[in-house]
């Protein structure tokens, strides 16, 4: 039996990564290896999104209507800075699931 929803989710990642690429001035050289790489980064995005109970980036940990967020060392590592707050976000923290236990810490520069 043929697998429809890979198929179907293989097919909207590669429309996406089109759409994506032609965004972009591109030069021919580099086209190929970076359209490979953002199928591959949209692919594992696709996947963290459709499971049971998705995988969560911490996305929030910026300013947010003028208040600034302290620095949780139990969820990022300091980039080239530590501090109390977050100046901003070099990567993410990913859950297992929203109010999950945590998969892997961000990076964020402290202020």
């Amino acid at each position: 039996m043929i697998d429809t929803t890979f198929i179907s989710s293989q097919f909207l990642v590669e429309q996406l990564c089109s759409v994506l690429i032609t965004g972009f001035e591109i030069n021919d050289k580099d086209r190929p290896i970076l359209s490979r790489y953002l199928i591959r980064c949209v692919e594992i995005c696709w996947k963290m999104g459709v499971q049971e109970k998705p995988l969560q980036l911490d996305i929030e940990a910026e300013k947010k209507d003028g208040l600034e967020r302290i620095f949780d060392a139990e969820k990022f590592r300091a980039y080239t800075k530590t501090g109390k707050k977050i100046d901003y976000v070099v990567w993410p923290a990913l859950f297992l699931h929203e109010g999950g236990p945590i998969l892997s810490k961000g990076i964020a520069q402290g202020c």
